[in-house]
């Protein structure tokens, strides 16, 4: 069967991505496996062939701390969000005002968090799951900063930009964190290909990340 993801879920996946570049991503996960193939999941496609569930992988050193972004989108209660699942606890729009909760399911949910999209019964979400707004896990845990790097630069930021950079399919040579002249063509490659007239990539500015952004929507 022909599916997609739930658009709110690839922009969310953007902006973790995006907030934790070079992130493990063995846990990750989207569609079902045979496991949840035979129970109500929103692993499973809808009606209309969507998938309104992702998950992200729990790794720390690299910034992807489910800890705090489960609290992020928990508080910031996205207009797509229909429930988190993170470490033995499940928290949902539907009951916001009980907070967190014990989640009992086979899984605890240690190693990834669960979001789901969308609103009713799970594997027939419907609803919201198309929203693109942003979800402010970008935002709050990195992202922004990168704006203004420029040629010379170096530190976590340009190692921030040029992974980033790699998961969009445009290729910063090695990420040792110098924005050098391999980063500064990748700018320029992503640039040119999202419609840009620049003549060089060695300034990353907002219009650039808002492009670099775009790219990764587009990609995934």
């Amino acid at each position: 069967m022909a599916w997609r993801l739930a658009k709110s879920l690839i922009v969310l996946r953007s902006e973790v991505d995006a907030a934790a570049p070079g992130r493990s991503t063995a846990s990750d996960g989207t569609i079902g496996d045979d496991d949840h193939q035979g129970t109500a999941s929103d692993h499973n496609p809808n009606g209309a062939g969507v998938v309104c569930a992702i998950d992200f992988t729990h790794d720390p050193d690299s910034g992807a701390d489910m800890h705090r972004f489960a609290e992020h989108i928990k508080q910031d209660n996205s207009i797509a969000v229909k429930y988190v699942i993170w470490n033995r606890r499940i928290w949902s729009k539907a009951r916001d005002g009980e907070g967190w909760r014990a989640y009992g399911g086979s899984n605890p949910h240690t190693r990834h968090m669960h979001v789901s999209a969308g609103v009713g019964p799970d594997g027939q979400s419907t609803g919201p799951y198309d929203i693109t707004s942003p979800w402010g896990i970008e935002e709050t845990f990195g992202g922004g900063d990168l704006i203004g790097l420029k040629l010379g630069d170096s530190g976590e930021r340009v190692k921030g930009l040029q992974g980033t950079l790699r998961y969009a399919g445009y290729d910063p040579g090695e990420v040792d964190g110098n924005y050098g002249s391999k980063t500064s063509a990748a700018v320029l490659k992503m640039r040119k290909a999202q419609g840009s007239d620049v003549a060089d990539g060695d300034n990353f500015t907002g219009w650039a990340y808002a492009q670099l952004m775009r790219a990764m929507a587009k990609k995934y």
